[in-house]
């Protein structure tokens, strides 16, 4: 049988490292989500008419219509500056860049 004043001494539950754990979780949330979005790493291909501006061993490099110094990705032969080719490259390495032009 249990007394009231047992009951009184009885353990309490330490909630702090529990409530500690769903306030950050919660901040890495809105870290993810708002701050710093983790599916912008994820690439997105578009392919359209661009002018090849430099061929070297790293790869082409050209200019889109917006004036986007991007490298295409694949493997382009026998092109040379100055060619009007169908590239295909990163959409979101114009959103990168135009974050950081003035």
């Amino acid at each position: 049988m249990v007394t009231s004043e047992q009951k009184e001494h009885a353990p309490n539950i330490n909630l702090q490292p529990m409530l500690a754990w769903v306030l950050g979780l919660a901040i890495i949330g809105v870290m993810m989500t708002a701050v710093w979005p983790v599916w912008n790493l994820i690439p997105q291909y578009i392919t359209e008419q661009v002018k090849v501006v430099s061929v070297d061993q790293s790869g082409v490099w050209a200019d889109t219509k917006d004036n986007y110094l991007v490298k295409l990705t694949g493997s382009y032969h026998n092109v040379s500056p100055g060619d009007y080719i169908m590239g295909t490259y990163d959409m979101k390495i114009k959103q990168r860049m135009h974050t950081f032009l003035p």
